[in-house]
């Protein structure tokens, strides 16, 4: 969660602030519009709240804001193309129960809490094998943003209150790595998930998210969300092969100083 301000206006409601995580990854201030709906026609007073947004914006010398909506509000989508947005990426919630996912008992990978001598290799790991994020393929961004964006989320791992930072190794050797939280109703969300750059192709997908599965049912859990990038096509059709469903998908938008 992030502190936001509002602006609200005949027409317009808009939540907005600033990202700290993102800001120290891109090494420059970067916002998210959390809320954003506009109601009637009339394109007047939108516009009078929409330019306090931006006055607020430059003031704190914004170069990247990122809204993340339904598909269906295309209202506010052109409205933020207008306004020299442009869609990144489109996402997808997925969700799975566990009761419905059959367990496969893969005893050859070990699973377990990383240990902080285990963070640095993590923290590689994450630097290296995200290359269809949105952070990624905006070419406007510096490209090392990406990168410097999951390590440093790897690394924060230790002092956050409720996510966990889990390895999956292969003989002793960690070819994978989960970040997972668990929420209300015996819910598990899984923020941040990888294969490591060495191991890729060569069949360890699959084995890892079974094998994820069978510790979260042995904890208890009930049912499992994520989110994916539609454009990784590979991921997609992992989640879909192990019986995950789809919500309806969301648009990401950027906007970027230039």
């Amino acid at each position: 969660m992030i502190a936001t301000d509002r602006i609200a206006v005949p027409g317009l409601s808009l939540e907005f602030g600033l990202v700290p995580w993102d800001t120290a990854a891109c090494g420059f201030p970067v916002a998210q519009i959390t809320d954003l709906v506009l109601d009637g026609r009339d394109l007047e007073s939108p516009a009078e709240g929409w330019r306090a947004f931006e006055a607020w914006r430059d003031r704190a010398d914004v170069r990247l804001v990122s809204c993340r909506l339904p598909e269906n509000r295309l209202r506010e989508s052109m409205w933020l193309e207008a306004a020299g947005f442009r869609c990144i990426e489109l996402v997808l919630q997925t969700e799975t129960l566990l009761s419905r996912t059959p367990g496969l008992r893969d005893l050859s990978l070990q699973i377990g809490p990383a240990a902080a001598a285990d963070l640095p290799h993590i923290a590689s790991i994450a630097e290296e094998a995200f290359t269809t994020d949105r952070f990624s393929v905006d070419f406007r961004l510096p490209k090392a943003a990406s990168g410097r964006r999951y390590r440093r989320w790897v690394e924060s791992v230790p002092t956050h209150p409720t996510q966990r930072l889990v390895k999956i190794e292969d003989d002793g050797r960690i070819v994978g790595f989960f970040i997972v939280e668990s929420v209300a109703g015996g819910t598990c969300y899984w923020h941040l998930t990888a294969v490591a750059p060495a191991c890729q192709g060569r069949g360890y997908g699959k084995r890892i998210w079974r094998a994820m599965l069978d510790r979260h049912r042995a904890e208890g859990m009930e049912r499992i969300l994520t989110t994916i990038a539609v454009r990784n096509t590979p991921v997609v059709n992992l989640y879909a092969g192990l019986g995950f469903r789809f919500a309806p998908p969301q648009m990401t938008l950027h906007w970027v100083r230039t």
